[in-house]
């Protein structure tokens, strides 16, 4: 028995359309993970007490939080649960005037940060960190993570809000508030690193 059955090429109609698919199936899953993640805030916001707890601690020391201060941001593959703060840049030139740098996106880039430590550093341009607090929406694994997570970059805020904290330009106030955030926030336990 003989066969002349040759693999047939793919054409590129059937490449373009699984592609298309692909690309939608995406953007489904990024539209659930997004609603989910926003669900996930609310709640905190409604129930969880630290989170109230920590939002009312701003409120009493007159840092009010702007109303868009959690938001649920795609991170692409930027495996974490959530940050804080935007580095936004202000121009002390002549013509001076803010360049926020604030986007959509996760986080700005150790490139980036980079790139406007040393423009400062030259005098054009002064820096500061602009309280915002974003969750990965495809990286929180449930509620309990989100409101962990939550919970860590609120401490941020408050230990912005209660000092003269420069985590930009100061590794030893950044330390300082990430050694806080994770032990107050619950992260720091023994069963959570055996995981």
């Amino acid at each position: 028995m003989s066969s002349n059955t040759r693999d047939s090429p793919v054409d590129s109609a059937t490449i373009a359309a699984a592609a298309a698919e692909a690309k939608r199936n995406a953007q489904e899953k990024s539209a659930r993970d997004k609603e989910t993640c926003e669900k996930y805030v609310r709640n905190g916001l409604d129930r969880n007490v630290t989170v109230q707890f920590l939002f009312e601690r701003l409120l009493e020391m007159g840092c009010r939080p702007p109303d868009n201060l959690i938001r649920c941001l795609d991170c692409k593959d930027n495996k974490r649960g959530g940050g804080f703060g935007a580095v936004e840049e202000i121009d002390v030139s002549a013509m001076g005037g803010k360049k926020s740098n604030k986007s959509d996106s996760c986080a700005q880039t150790k490139k980036e940060i980079d790139a406007l430590i040393s423009k400062e550093r030259d005098g054009g341009t002064k820096l500061k960190l602009v309280p915002e607090i974003y969750l990965c929406q495809q990286h929180l694994k449930d509620q309990t993570h989100a409101h962990e997570a939550m919970v860590h970059e609120l401490i941020h805020a408050v230990d912005m809000c209660r000092t003269k904290m420069d985590p930009i330009s100061n590794c030893i106030h950044m330390a300082c508030t990430e050694i806080r955030a994770e032990n107050l926030s619950g992260e720091c336990n023994m069963l959570r690193e055996m995981q």
